[in-house]
């Protein structure tokens, strides 16, 4: 559910928005915790593009293509989770 709220709001919200790190520390956590269920490829892309939109300072076109990245990679991330969750009923 985190992952779609960050995924759909990700372009409304500000660049300084820190509710996007708090998530991807959750995330990573969960990463370290339970092996195999996500691709740490994956999470650490998308965790670099939240750390670049976060504190660089870039061009609006470069940021555009940033925040697409980043959402991809939630919305793979999101994918394996909901897979995850309907394998486990």
């Amino acid at each position: 559910m985190g992952a779609t709220w960050i995924g759909i709001n990700r372009f409304r919200m500000r660049l300084e928005n820190t509710w996007p790190l708090l998530f991807y520390l959750g995330l990573v956590f969960y990463l370290n915790t339970y092996d195999r269920v996500l691709n740490p490829y994956v999470v650490y892309v998308a965790v670099v593009c939240a750390l670049f939109v976060r504190f660089e300072f870039m061009n609006e076109r470069v940021v555009f293509f940033v925040r697409f990245v980043e959402v991809a990679a939630l919305v793979q991330i999101g994918y394996c989770l909901l897979m995850t969750l309907l394998k486990a009923y």
